[in-house]
């Protein structure tokens, strides 16, 4: 997704049509100028679940909490195609992508939102097991509660090569988020479930021509690497998975390009060397 030496890009943006972040479009527009980004990519929250929270189920609108709906998708990608061109005389390509939570079943949903609606790229992420959220701070108690370490690490890889057969998303996002509060929970064995699990999910990638991003956001919860880990990221490029974007999953201004200076370092691919 990104393009050269000199440019940065954060794939991984929430404006407030997500009901749990807060900003406008605008704002995000400036915060990302003022970074010296040259391209942001919006990717607002798609969590249509039917059998999760209805609460999960909003978007806001004007400033309301309104149901999620095609309609409030519409006005979402007509204000990000308004800062596009507003932004792209002053050095920044703005781009309408959107996050997708994944849930067994979703697909015949989701090919209609993507039908309709053109996203220079779509993300897909495992929010829920069993439609219980396992990143959310009042819910993964109640998720983690019901598996021992094995079994939620089997139903998460699970879910996430379904998404990718699905072949409907470009990434997937923060691929080991499962470790947000997981750590906590389970203890630092969590580190070590991909062993055995992903090199079958990079498989599936890999034939379907998903890639995966680099998430900055799990330094700003108190974890010393980002999603996923090198020892995953390493993995991923000796399987050949591209790491597609860098994104830092801002819920507000401020946090847009979060600690993009290492983690571009790390990501070496996505600035190609030119010998000039």
């Amino acid at each position: 997704m990104l393009g050269n030496e000199s440019a940065v890009a954060d794939y991984h943006i929430h404006p407030d049509f997500s009901i749990d972040a807060a900003g406008s479009v605008d704002e995000y527009c400036q915060a990302a100028l003022d970074k010296g980004l040259v391209e942001i990519c919006f990717t607002t929250h798609y969590d249509s679940n039917p059998d999760g929270l209805e609460t999960d189920r909003r978007m806001r609108i004007d400033g309301a909490v309104v149901p999620l709906s095609f309609e409030g998708v519409a006005k979402y990608r007509e204000a990000v195609l308004k800062a596009r061109e507003d932004y792209i005389g002053r050095g920044l390509e703005v781009k309408c992508g959107i996050e997708v939570g994944y849930y067994p079943g979703c697909e015949k949903h989701i090919s209609e939102l993507f039908n309709r609606f053109p996203f220079d790229y779509k993300l897909v992420a495992i929010h829920e097991i069993n439609n219980i959220c396992l990143c959310c701070q009042n819910r993964f108690e109640s998720c983690f509660s019901r598996f021992d370490l094995d079994a939620m690490a089997d139903k998460y890889f699970g879910l996430a090569r379904d998404a990718v057969k699905s072949g409907l998303f470009d990434s997937i996002a923060h691929l080991d988020v499962y470790k947000k509060y997981g750590l906590k929970f389970y203890g630092e064995n969590i580190l070590a479930i991909h062993r055995g699990r992903v090199e079958s999910l990079f498989s599936a990638m890999s034939e379907y021509g998903v890639g995966m991003e680099m998430n900055t956001s799990s330094l700003r919860r108190g974890h010393t690497e980002y999603y996923p880990s090198m020892e995953i990221v390493n993995l991923a490029r000796n399987l050949g998975v591209n790491i597609n974007a860098i994104g830092s999953d801002a819920h507000k201004p401020e946090e847009v390009a979060y600690d993009f200076e290492t983690a571009t370092a790390i990501a070496y691919e996505l600035f190609p060397y030119c010998d000039e």
